[in-house]
């Protein structure tokens, strides 16, 4: 029979229970390191080259699953669409192509003209009444995958690629292919 009063029993109780709620670095997880930190150029309206008819953008967002052979749809998520500017190009450059991070304020006029919609549970979203022009589509999708002797991992990330909307209605998929490397995994 167990004393539950014995001291060593005590120990090995108290050991496994700070053992079992103790945190370790997960096998899934990646450490980026420190990132480069770049000055964010002044906003300038006037980069902006957009027409004066109007577009309407539809499309999906979504992750292919190679692992099993589907996909992970990116449900209730943030789509960002971001006209092309000097600011937005250094954004898609230093960001998402050179993994870098801007410093500094966003201006509220440059934040004005970014437009964002939620998706549907089918990972489908729409931007109506659209400037025809140069854009930047991008929003970040992630997935926990459950592994049984690590526990869950986190994948996906930023993705975003540059679109023209010149036609009356496009549609425009965001997905894995679209990845930006450096905030993706």
């Amino acid at each position: 029979m167990i004393n539950l009063r014995n001291p060593k029993f005590l120990s090995l109780a108290a050991l496994c229970l700070l053992t079992a709620c103790s945190s370790t670095k997960q096998l899934g997880s990646i450490d980026h390191g420190v990132r480069k930190q770049v000055p964010r150029l002044a906003f300038n309206p006037a980069d902006i080259r957009q027409a004066s008819n109007y577009t309407q953008l539809v499309g999906r967002a979504f992750i292919s699953d190679y692992k099993n052979y589907g996909e992970r749809t990116g449900a209730l998520i943030d789509v960002i669409l971001n006209p092309v500017s000097a600011s937005s190009t250094q954004w898609f450059e230093e960001v998402c192509r050179r993994g870098n991070v801007l410093s500094g304020p966003v201006s509220e006029a440059y934040r004005s003209r970014i437009r964002t919609v939620k998706t549907n549970q089918y990972g489908q979203f729409v931007f109506t009444d659209v400037p025809r022009g140069d854009y930047y589509l991008s929003a970040r999708m992630y997935w926990l995958d459950t592994k049984p002797f690590t526990g869950p991992v986190q994948y996906g990330g930023l993705v975003a690629k540059k679109i023209s909307l010149r036609d009356s209605i496009e549609t425009i998929d965001l997905h894995d292919k679209d990845r930006c490397q450096a905030y993706y995994h």
